[in-house]
C-alpha cells in the first residue's frame, strides 16, 4: 500500500472505506453499499482519491451512522492527498 515520503499514512481506499463501514453495519451490507455507490457515481476502477472523496461524500449523506463513518474516512483521504501533493 503506497504511503506519503516522511509520513507513515497509507493510501485510503475503497477497500479501506469499506473495511470502516464493516465495523459498523457488518461486512456485507458495507460491500453492498459501496458497490452500489459506486454505481450509481458512474465511477470504475481504479479508484482514485478523488473518487474515494466522491463516494464518502455521497455516504455522508446517507445517515447518521454513515455520516460519521464516512466523515473520519474522508478526513483520512483528504489528510493523504494534501501530504502526497506536499511531498511531489
Amino acid at each position: 500500500m503506497p504511503t506519503v515520503p516522511g509520513h507513515n499514512l497509507e493510501q485510503p481506499t475503497v477497500a479501506s472505506l469499506t473495511t470502516a463501514l464493516s465495523a459498523q453495519l457488518g461486512a456485507e451490507t458495507a460491500r453492498a453499499l459501496v458497490d452500489l455507490t459506486t454505481r450509481k457515481l458512474r465511477l470504475s476502477r481504479p479508484y482514485t482519491t478523488d473518487d474515494l472523496l466522491k463516494i464518502i461524500e455521497d455516504l455522508m449523506a446517507a445517515g447518521d451512522v454513515l455520516r460519521v463513518t464516512a466523515r473520519s474516512e474522508k478526513i483520512r483521504a483528504v489528510t493523504y492527498r494534501a501530504l502526497h501533493d506536499m511531498s511531489i
